[in-house]
């Protein structure tokens, strides 16, 4: 040890200055408590962002996008850009589109078969005198 003084005391001087020099530069850091609204607005954000891009995938979505001249790529990043309300609210909306068994012709014909149910018991009534193959008494 006795041979390298001059070269020991110049590390150990280095070596406290960079410590000197860390201790100087990194900031406290401050721990706070994180809420469990917090934490569960963040999984629903994540969820309704999850929805928004489910349903940016399927494929009569991907179809129409294309047949409007959006390219589903953009989309797809255009979500990840929206803010957690716009994504929340979109998310909302696409719950309430209706499943793939209801449409129109169902309906229509939903009001058909009751517009006949209603028309035979006032023929069998007696206020309407509409089919023929109903007997009145």
């Amino acid at each position: 040890m006795k041979r390298y003084p001059k070269a020991l005391r110049t590390v150990a001087v280095t070596v406290a200055a960079a410590f000197a020099f860390m201790a100087v530069v990194v900031a406290p850091v401050h721990a706070t408590m994180v809420g469990t609204d917090a934490v569960l607005q963040a999984a629903e954000v994540d969820a309704a962002r999850h929805t928004v891009k489910t349903f940016l995938e399927r494929q009569e979505v991907v179809e129409q996008l294309q047949v409007w001249g959006v390219n589903p790529d953009e989309a797809q990043t255009r979500v990840d850009a929206m803010t957690a309300e716009e994504v929340t609210l979109l998310a909302g909306e696409i719950e309430k589109l209706p499943a793939g068994g209801t449409d129109a012709l169902g309906f229509v014909l939903l009001l058909a078969l009751l517009g006949f149910i209603v028309l035979v018991i006032l023929d069998i009534v007696g206020v309407t005198d509409i089919f023929t193959f109903i007997n009145k008494k």
